[in-house]
């Protein structure tokens, strides 16, 4: 199979200059190296970026997580949860959601990798899942090994509950019953604390229309609801994943539309946050599932920054990519969608016979860096239209517009002047406003 590898991106904006030439200007995302722009962004406490299962190898065979650690030159997991620590604080990640996998008779908990991440300032979402995507036969053993998890550690303030019951629960109409007890458990314990749903997987690859899941979703969460003591709030966030290809920007708008309305038919929107906390597309072309195009860097780079977009734009509170290293032979088949959604290349497979090595950063890690280094510490995110981003401060600084090239997207008009181009890489450049082409990449744009 033939890999591609493309380290320099096209063209991102284009400025009009006299007598009708062009001026172009090469924003390159750099995959590895010392040539990269930008330096690591400062991390804002609450901001809303976050990363997915960062040093976890729980969704790979053992033998595969061995041979990634090899491949990195590593003699154990708690190396590759510093190395990974290591990448979202290069990323200027907030926070990180990590699952605590319930086995029947107590936790799997990474105690001092915990440890470590708070140490870091780093919020976690602590997810509490069942093994075998089940509800536990003893309930008062997993609702008392629940409360001593969430004791355990105070500084976690936010739990979710299960994941994705509409995809990997063998039973998802048994979910509610395992939601309540969780529930109980979880407030027992801190009464303070926050509640997410389990995530829903809203669109995940080889699946159709991303609103087939609403059918199940409408059942559990209305049952969920009768289950809740009176005058308390069933859950505080909603969660949703979404996967997928390139290129799904109204897809994602019409998905949160379906499940806002959801939630509003059952009377819970208004105080119901909206995640999404894992997210991802590919590079190269997955061999699962069948049919999947092949994706350059630039198009997976280009696609986290519009997806972020998107998101926040319609009203999400928090984002998170879907792991910052890449998994091998996720779910015991080498080559699939989830072996290459990652921010960093694991080097393996048709990666090492194309010559990518272990532990190269893809265009993707330097837009997420980017994305974060421009926008975060904003106060809201605005949609002027597809393609057409503004985010604003409270701080005085001048708000960031975001744009790419896409149906009726143009340069706002309160752009005006000489402005700051920083391409995704995060390299810099200055123009006038009145000189600006939108093109297939974004670009973040301020007034100077």
């Amino acid at each position: 199979m033939t890999f591609l590898h493309w380290k320099i991106t096209v063209a991102v904006i284009v400025i009009a200059i006299t007598g009708g030439g062009f001026l172009s200007f090469n924003f390159l995302a750099r995959g590895s190296g010392p040539d990269d722009y930008s330096s690591p962004p400062a991390k804002i406490k609450g901001s809303p970026y976050g990363i997915y299962s960062p040093g976890t190898l729980d969704d790979v065979p053992t033998s595969a997580g061995q041979a990634m650690l090899a491949a990195l030159g590593m003699n154990s997991l708690a190396e590759y949860q510093d190395y990974s620590l290591s990448l979202v604080k290069d990323l200027g990640a907030s926070w990180v959601r990590l699952d605590f996998i319930f086995n029947g008779w107590n936790y799997q908990e990474p105690s001092d990798y915990l440890n470590r991440i708070h140490r870091e300032g780093l919020d976690v979402l602590g997810c509490i899942r069942p093994i075998n995507g089940s509800t536990p036969t003893n309930l008062v053993k997993f609702q008392r090994e629940t409360q001593q998890l969430v004791s355990s550690y105070p500084w976690i303030t936010t739990w979710q509950i299960g994941n994705e019951p509409n995809l990997s629960w063998s039973n998802p109409g048994d979910f509610p019953r395992f939601f309540t007890a969780a529930r109980k458990a979880v407030l027992t314990a801190c009464p303070s604390c926050r509640i997410a749903l389990a995530g829903v997987a809203a669109l995940y690859p080889g699946q159709g229309s991303p609103t087939r899941a609403l059918t199940v979703y409408r059942r559990i969460v209305a049952e969920i609801i009768q289950d809740t003591p009176h005058g308390e709030h069933p859950f505080d966030i909603f969660d949703l994943h979404y996967y997928g290809n390139s290129g799904d920007d109204q897809a994602i708008l019409d998905s949160l539309d379906s499940y806002r309305e959801l939630l509003g038919s059952l009377g819970i929107e208004r105080v119901t946050s909206i995640w999404v906390t894992e997210t991802a597309t590919t590079t190269s072309q997955p061999n699962w599932p069948p049919g999947s195009p092949r994706q350059t860097e630039a198009q997976q780079a280009a696609d986290l920054i519009e997806r972020f977009c998107t998101m926040l734009g319609a009203g999400v509170s928090r984002v998170s990519w879907a792991r910052p290293y890449e998994n091998f032979s996720y779910a015991n088949d080498p080559g699939n969608f989830y072996d290459h959604a990652g921010l960093v290349y694991n080097g393996m497979g048709q990666e090492a016979a194309a010559g990518i090595k272990p532990g190269t950063k893809k265009e993707a890690f330097y837009a997420y860096r980017t994305m974060v280094a421009e926008t975060a510490g904003a106060v809201a995110a605005q949609q002027l239209g597809l393609g057409d981003y503004k985010f604003t401060f409270s701080d005085g600084r001048q708000p960031v517009f975001i744009i790419w090239a896409a149906a009726g997207s143009g340069v706002p008009p309160d752009l005006t002047g000489p402005v700051t181009i920083t391409g995704i890489d995060g390299s810099k450049t200055v123009a006038e406003a009145a000189d600006i082409k939108p093109g297939p990449l974004p670009v973040f744009v301020q007034n100077r």
